[in-house]
């Protein structure tokens, strides 16, 4: 186990040496296959598109005809239509957009730059020598590959897959995970807590981040602070799924015992992140089944799942290692800030003189739940920033692509 806490990029380093850990396949429809991970390469059973068609309504000319002004014109051909047409000479042939194309011509003028009468057609803009022609297989080639092994199946995809002619795709079987929330203080969300009890928002939380496709889920229940009782319950499941997911007992204290049940039952790759919020993590296996041990703070959870967890999963699952998409931002603040750690700060995005800008949210602590729900985003400061000023230039994750 590393005792030093992990920076990002060593935790990033670690995870992409993770292979994955789905072997079998399943055939899907294509209608069941969004959010899943190929399991082989996709070729196109077709030409797209599969003949030469016209990209507008209009009409098609003769090549030798590109400069002339006057044609007549009654024929047609519509979307669907299978007629072989042959364009004569001085001939214009009504065609619709998606129609195959007359089988002499390449080329067709819009009907805006038409003057119609009846069975005459006057030219009032030449058009240009293959204008509006869409050539068989232009777009994409029969037997060429359209996606790669481990490529999620997702709204920009599947019309391509569909347009392919595919109809079933072969996807890695879900990965199963299991998750627990720890602590004896937990309860279901109630508003009669009693003491020192909390609602247990972190079941929610996870529960939602694993609502996915591509996984199987199922929650444990809630972990006593008892060592054996933990060793216990941790053990069973690792055994029925692979990759199990906790919540708080993470910490360094008495009654945290995630930390030396994983590491009497199996192995601990890193614990602790050089992160804020998010520092108490935990990553290690036990047998064939990857744990992950999360802070208890709701934060943290939320945040180093989005984060690197995520990932992580989908990687495990037969995808690809996707750390999440960033825009750059200017802080509209300046603060201090403690060096060899990386901080996430979460800010409100305004729209100042054209420029998007950070304002800091007022809490940041990792136990301030608002903090997520009340933001736009987090901006990310590197460990050897010691102080932002205000017009320095961060990356920007918005809450509403990066959950």
């Amino acid at each position: 186990m590393n005792k030093s806490p992990l920076t990002k990029r060593q935790i990033i380093e670690l995870f992409k040496k993770q292979k994955n850990i789905i072997l079998n396949s399943e055939l899907v429809t294509l209608q069941n296959s969004q959010g899943r991970f190929l399991f082989e390469d996709l070729k196109s059973k077709i030409n797209i598109p599969p003949f030469n068609n016209s990209a507008v309504d209009g009409y098609a000319l003769l090549n030798k005809d590109l400069n002339n002004k006057n044609f007549y014109c009654n024929r047609r051909i519509a979307a669907g239509d299978i007629k072989n047409i042959k364009i004569k000479s001085g001939e214009a042939v009504r065609v619709f957009t998606g129609a195959r194309m007359p089988l002499n011509s390449s080329t067709i003028i819009m009907q805006e730059n038409t003057k119609i009468d009846k069975d005459k057609i006057k030219i009032l803009k030449s058009p240009s020598f293959g204008e509006n022609y869409r050539l068989k297989g232009e777009d994409i080639k029969k037997n060429q590959k359209i996606l790669s092994k481990g490529s999620k199946i997702n709204h920009q995809n599947i019309n391509l897959i569909a347009a392919s002619g595919i109809r079933k795709v072969k996807v890695f079987k879900k990965i199963k995970i299991g998750f627990f929330t720890s602590g004896d203080e937990l309860r279901k969300p109630t508003e009669n807590l009693k003491n020192s009890e909390i609602n247990n928002s972190n079941y929610f939380a996870l529960n939602s981040l694993l609502d996915r496709k591509f996984i199987t889920k199922k929650y444990y229940g809630n972990l006593k602070d008892n060592l054996k009782i933990v060793k216990s319950k941790i053990l069973r499941a690792s055994k029925k799924n692979n990759i199990i997911i906790t919540t708080g007992g993470a910490s360094v204290g008495e009654e945290d015992h995630l930390i030396n049940a994983l590491s009497s039952l199996g192995n601990i790759f890193f614990w602790r992140a050089a992160i804020k919020p998010g520092r108490p993590i935990a990553v290690g296996k036990i047998n064939n089944c990857y744990v992950i041990c999360l802070p208890g703070n709701p934060v943290s959870v939320q945040l180093l799942y989005a984060m690197l967890i995520k990932p992580l999963v989908e990687k495990l699952s037969g995808g690809n290692f996707k750390l999440p998409n960033s825009k750059k931002i200017v802080a509209n603040f300046s603060m201090k800030k403690k060096t060899q750690r990386m901080e996430w700060l979460r800010i409100i995005k305004k729209t100042i003189n054209n420029q998007d800008v950070a304002i800091k949210y007022p809490k940041q602590g990792s136990g301030m739940i608002s903090s997520v729900s009340y933001s736009d985003g987090i901006i990310e400061i590197d460990e050897d920033v010691s102080e932002i000023k205000k017009g320095d230039t961060f990356n920007y994750y918005d809450f509403e692509t990066l959950f």
